[in-house]
């Protein structure tokens, strides 16, 4: 696992732009789109299915601006008969909706359906915090991710192993 994502507020501001005006020119308005149910404090949030991929988006009560996503994906890698019940996911927000447990909201509400999260091979620090957070309360592991199977490693960051792209973090319900 690497730490190399450095995003700027600035891009993720442009890319939620870009996204939301291609949403409602598309054939998938965010208005049209089935709510996706999660009850936090002056955010709707939206869910766009594409096969077994899940995409939430989250925007503001007030305004109807898009003020970010996660994006949750059947893992690629891994054992078969993980497929279709690991997700890899990854989220972008805008800055004033950092740090106020939005992303957290959605990954526990995706966990309660039943599905494990896997991170990235990258992530930023940021990212790392919302896991290491999500993992004081729930089943957290570290884990190697190969062709054909999804192994829990008995490391810890500190480990020169921790760092390579097959490693990566799982989070599911339930207590360490």
């Amino acid at each position: 696992m690497r730490f190399d994502v450095r995003l700027r507020n600035e891009d993720i501001e442009q890319e939620l732009a870009a996204m939301q005006e291609r949403l409602e020119r598309g054939p998938h308005p965010l208005s049209g789109l089935p709510p996706f149910e999660l009850s936090f404090p002056g955010i709707e949030f939206r869910v766009r299915r594409v096969g077994h991929a899940q995409r939430v988006y989250a925007l503001d009560a007030a305004t109807g601006r898009l003020v970010g996503y996660s994006v949750f994906d059947i893992l690629p890698e891994g054992a078969r008969r993980y497929r279709g019940s690991v997700r890899s996911v990854h989220s972008r927000y805008a800055a004033p909706y950092q740090g106020r447990g939005i992303a957290s909201a959605v990954y526990l509400r995706v966990l309660q359906q039943g599905y494990a999260l896997v991170s990235g091979a990258r992530q930023s620090r940021a990212a790392y915090a919302l896991w290491r957070s999500l993992g004081r309360r729930l089943s957290f592991e570290i884990v190697r991710v190969g062709a054909d199977a999804i192994e829990p490693l008995a490391i810890s960051e500190n480990d020169a192993r921790f760092h390579d792209l097959d490693v990566r973090l799982r989070l599911r319900m339930g207590r360490r």
